[in-house]
């Protein structure tokens, strides 16, 4: 069933009142859902947790809040570490690529982008 011209200005406006809060709350989910998905995907090399740091004779990869905290790091260069193999012959125990789906890829740099202090 095809209905044209039909409109109700009432309901547009209320659609656009609702969106930045939508947009926000899904802002504020992101973060929650790349840390049960790092807790489950990354824990075996990375210290995940918010305010964690390796230990001096840490062997593994840097915290996240380490990672964090770099400001050269952007969420495109998360992006591209993320997405590129890091294990060779010469560094064998490298981080390997994790194959991460892309909404996967969005809610983990969402959590490591979140660690980073509020200025």
């Amino acid at each position: 069933m095809k209905i044209v011209g039909y409109f109700r200005p009432g309901l547009v406006l209320a659609g656009l009142a609702i969106a930045p809060t939508a947009y926000a709350t899904s802002n504020a989910v992101v973060p929650g859902m790349g840390h049960d998905l790092a807790q489950r995907l990354c824990t075996g090399c990375h210290l995940i947790e918010p305010g964690a740091v390796n230990p001096p004779d840490h062997v593994g990869g840097p915290a996240f809040q380490w990672v964090a905290d770099q400001h050269k790091v952007t969420e495109g260069s998360l992006r591209r570490h993320l997405r590129t193999t890091h294990t060779n012959a010469m560094i064998p125990l490298a981080m390997p690529n994790p194959q991460l789906s892309e909404d996967e890829l969005i809610k983990i740099i969402g959590y490591i982008v979140s660690l980073r202090p509020h200025q």
